[in-house]
């Protein structure tokens, strides 16, 4: 009975700490990680969006002000402590406290059933990485499980005996040790988030870029009676060009090795498709803008009121517009990531998103555009209704009793609508997505960058490092 219950054991544990590892790795997705970020989506998705990101992305991610991969984290992390110090404990107390653990892992599958639903029907979107936790917790219930007849002897065993109350003490403030732990990398992930935030924007384009090296001029045709140009002896083949093809292979490597230079490249390709990109034409009229209306620059920014990401990107722009010098505007587009309103999303990734957008409209109607904005932002809101959005845009100074009315006016529908079909006609497919004097921008944090040099094509000088 004892080398077979050390085996449960082990198995258990390790199947613990990889659905703790699993955690891990969605709490830094949560925040905004991004080798994390493009790993989760890389195994979970098609590399750019995925079922993963639309459950993090979502407002039930996160519970009274914690990422719901926080609370996994600290759960499974303590039930491999539990194993850990089972394994040290009396032959006889190893099933008992087995047996605790098997409980503790049912209570855990309730709650991810209950998570599984809400992806499933609420978020209409599945997290791969989540499931795995959850089958990663169901496997070692089922290993434990034997164990489970010992369970009621394990309360007994702590009361009673010395290596029952030390097991249980060890327990609790360890698990307290582990959750003050995860606490902290929280907030950690959190500050680093809030620098990324800062620079999410990027940084101008340098001042003195080198120019670009000039092309080779095409051979002239030799003068009549000139003698013949010499041949160029050809390249020897064999070993130089082994030699050629493992030094372009070490100066890959070294830019793959350093996030600097992969960056800057990354940076550079995008700059390439940006350029090579043909304008399109967006409908600005009416639309909502913040930036001087003679501006070279023209920024079309497609979002969503219930996307984290666009709310940053909103505090950021709300921040660089009136420092740009007149460089740019930008002109707020609504595309709701919410099958309600927008008909050829697969589902709905923000269910309610469509009622902040009509309301964004009336706000529009209102002339209060900039204060609906930034309240909305700055409100935690699930699944929002009519009376939802009423009471923001109160709380921003519209007048509310008009609000419910106009969200079922056939006006302010169309108006929405009109939006939603720009922006399916443009090919958007994820918020946020921005146009820079009609090109997609490839990448968010080269936005400052690419302004820069717009600008500097119509005669302002370089922004300030």
């Amino acid at each position: 009975m004892g080398s077979s219950a050390v085996t449960r054991i082990v198995v258990a544990l390790c199947l613990c700490l990889a659905a703790a590892s699993v955690s891990g790795l969605l709490l830094g997705e949560y925040h905004g990680e991004p080798l994390l970020v493009s790993t989760v989506n890389q195994a979970c998705g098609d590399g750019e969006t995925s079922g993963c990101e639309d459950v993090a992305r979502s407002s039930w991610s996160s519970f009274a002000g914690l990422p719901v991969a926080a609370y996994g984290l600290v759960f499974y992390l303590s039930l491999s402590l539990l194993l850990a110090l089972s394994l040290f404990a009396p032959a006889d107390l190893r099933d008992p406290v087995a047996g605790v653990v098997v409980l503790l892992l049912a209570l855990g599958l309730l709650v991810d059933l209950g998570l599984l639903g809400v992806q499933a029907f609420v978020i209409h979107a599945l997290c791969w990485f989540c499931i795995l936790t959850y089958l990663l917790g169901a496997a070692a219930a089922v290993v434990l499980f034997p164990a489970l007849r010992s369970a009621r002897a394990a309360a007994t065993a702590a009361s009673t005996r010395a290596e029952g109350r030390l097991a249980a003490a060890g327990w609790v403030l360890g698990t307290l040790a582990l959750a003050g732990f995860v606490l902290a990398a929280d907030t950690t992930l959190a500050a680093r988030a809030a620098h990324r935030q800062a620079t999410l924007l990027g940084a101008p384009a340098p001042a003195d870029e080198p120019p670009a090296p000039a092309a080779s001029p095409a051979p002239s045709a030799p003068s009549p009676g000139a003698p013949a140009p010499a041949a160029s002896p050809a390249a020897p083949a064999g070993p130089q060009d082994a030699k050629y093809w493992q030094d372009r292979a070490q100066k890959l490597q070294a830019t793959l090795d350093d996030p600097r230079k992969l960056d800057a490249y990354f940076a550079e390709k995008a700059q390439r498709e940006f350029d090579a990109a043909a304008p399109v034409a967006i409908e600005l009229d009416g639309t909502p803008d913040k930036g001087p209306a003679t501006a070279p620059v023209v920024v079309a920014e497609y979002s969503d009121f219930m996307c984290p990401y666009c709310r940053n990107l909103g505090l950021a722009l709300s921040q660089f517009v009136p420092q740009a010098g007149g460089r740019v505007a930008v002109y707020f587009k609504n595309f709701p990531l919410d099958k309600a309103c927008n008909e050829r999303l697969p589902g709905s990734t923000h269910p309610g998103a469509c009622y902040l957008a009509l309301g964004a409209i009336c706000a529009r109607y209102q002339g209060k555009f900039e204060a609906y904005h930034d309240r909305v932002f700055q409100t935690e809101l699930r699944n929002p209704q009519p009376a939802d959005v009423a009471r923001v845009a109160g709380e921003a100074g519209l007048n509310a009793a008009a609000i419910e009315g106009c969200l079922d006016d056939p006006k302010t529908k169309s108006d929405l609508a009109a939006e939603i079909a720009e922006g399916n006609r443009l090919g958007v497919s994820a918020t946020p997505t921005l146009y820079v004097n009609g090109k997609k921008l490839p990448r968010i944090n080269d936005f400052v960058a690419v302004v820069d040099k717009e600008a500097r094509k119509k005669g302002f000088p370089p922004l300030a490092q």
